[in-house]
């Protein structure tokens, strides 16, 4: 779907747009390298993990109490309770050496080996002792109730975790059971980062100056480090084309994309797009995209390079970057495509869009008794940078029909 906007010859529809640029670097080579465990949380792996031997090694209790024979238990009942001796005891990091007979229980803690013979664990709190060497027991018990068997959490063999996946610390403590001291994980993608406008500058010395505190880079930078990359901060850039095209050759030679702010539009001064195509080839794949915000997107390959033309407005900007950056950076890394985290609530009120353009409106949410409501912030310009603080999420209002109505149930993609 392309239409026209004043300015833009005409716009590519969201989907469109982000085929045709995750299409351009199709022939990647994904390099690795090893990592250590403690250095592993959020890197992705890049082979399969396979479990060299069973976990646990051997049968274990998930109860204190007492390891008995199961059919030792099947004569007991509050009328006639059953009385074992306690021959012995399994102590947690011990092995057990002791044998437990018919007629006898073994003392266990949490975690500790089940002795032979054992086929059940009774919880202590289920026991009256009678001595300090008897018990009676009430309750039938089941083979194998409480315990946890060799090889039930892992079988030796299976595999553990696969290729793509991001690990997260769950998956580190797994590795460490399994006696892994390092991981082969895929290389951090570098993205660079460069903002361009004659108003931008680093810090303000005034507060009546007309100069501009250009925050792309520090928001951009923080976003790329979260979602398991490398910043590369090429700095501020004058909008001078031979200084714009110096900046973005030093920029694809020393990462894996580019993203540039500001100069994204159709003005005079928005020069970054021919900027793209001296610089290589194909360039500009997509200029101007039916969304709002970020309409003024651009989206290129540079000589295997991709990269992004984002607008200067900061939230034009984010937008820009979660719906292309991420998904781009997702490939260049290796990791599995996951779907980003999303919360169901109703609307609290009609969220209106514009129709032709996918609307991402930021909303506010509320726990309810009934579940959450999702409220639209009042003021979605994109110039508005409270616009983003403030929300927890945002609604997409598709560009087909333009709004939602008041009650409806609507996917809210959090702002993490």
């Amino acid at each position: 779907m392309n239409h026209a906007h004043k300015g833009f010859q005409n716009l590519t529809d969201v989907d469109t747009a982000l085929a045709r640029f995750l299409n351009s670097t199709h022939k990647l080579h994904l390099k690795t390298e090893w990592c250590t465990l403690p250095q592993a949380s959020s890197r992705v792996l890049a082979e399969d993990v396979v479990a060299d031997s069973e976990i646990p090694h051997s049968d274990r209790s998930v109860v204190d109490g007492f390891a008995v024979k199961s059919a030792d238990t099947q004569e007991a009942s509050h009328v006639n309770a059953l009385i074992l001796k306690i021959a012995g005891e399994s102590k947690l990091g011990e092995l057990c050496r002791g044998t437990v007979s018919h007629g006898t229980a073994f003392s266990i803690a949490t975690g500790s080996i089940v002795p032979k013979g054992a086929d059940c664990v009774i919880p202590v709190e289920e026991i009256r002792h009678l001595t300090r060497r008897k018990i009676a027991l009430s309750n039938n018990m089941k083979l194998g109730e409480n315990v946890l068997r060799k090889g039930e959490d892992i079988a030796r063999g299976q595999i553990i975790l696969r290729r793509g996946r991001r690990l997260r610390a769950e998956d580190l403590g797994i590795l460490k059971i399994l006696g892994v001291k390092r991981v082969r994980v895929m290389k951090k993608p570098r993205v660079a980062i460069i903002s361009t406008g004659n108003e931008l500058v680093d810090s303000q010395r005034s507060k009546i100056s007309s100069q501009i505190v250009d925050i792309n880079r520090m928001v951009l930078s923080a976003k790329i480090k979260q979602f398991g990359a490398t910043p590369i901060d090429i700095g501020i850039v004058k909008d001078r084309k031979e200084l714009i095209i110096k900046s973005l050759r030093k920029a694809i030679q020393s990462s894996n994309m580019v993203l540039v702010s500001g100069g994204s539009s159709v003005g005079p001064k928005d020069l970054v797009p021919s900027c793209i195509n001296a610089v290589g080839k194909p360039g500009m794949l997509v200029h101007g995209v039916a969304m709002r915000p970020a309409m003024p997107t651009g989206l290129a390959s540079v000589n295997g390079v991709p990269v992004i033309s984002l607008p200067g407005f900061p939230v034009s900007a984010m937008f820009a970057f979660l719906i292309f950056g991420k998904p781009m950076m997702t490939k260049l890394s290796g990791a599995k495509q996951l779907s980003d985290a999303k919360l169901q609530a109703r609307t609290s009120e009609a969220i209106r869009g514009m129709r032709g353009y996918r609307t991402m409106i930021r909303v506010v949410l509320r726990k309810t008794e009934g579940g959450f409501t999702a409220r639209p912030i009042y003021s979605q310009r994109a110039s508005v940078m409270m616009s983003l603080v403030a929300a927890d999420g945002f609604v997409v209002v598709s560009e087909k029909t333009g709004e939602i109505p008041k009650g409806r149930v609507v996917d809210v993609t959090m702002l993490t």
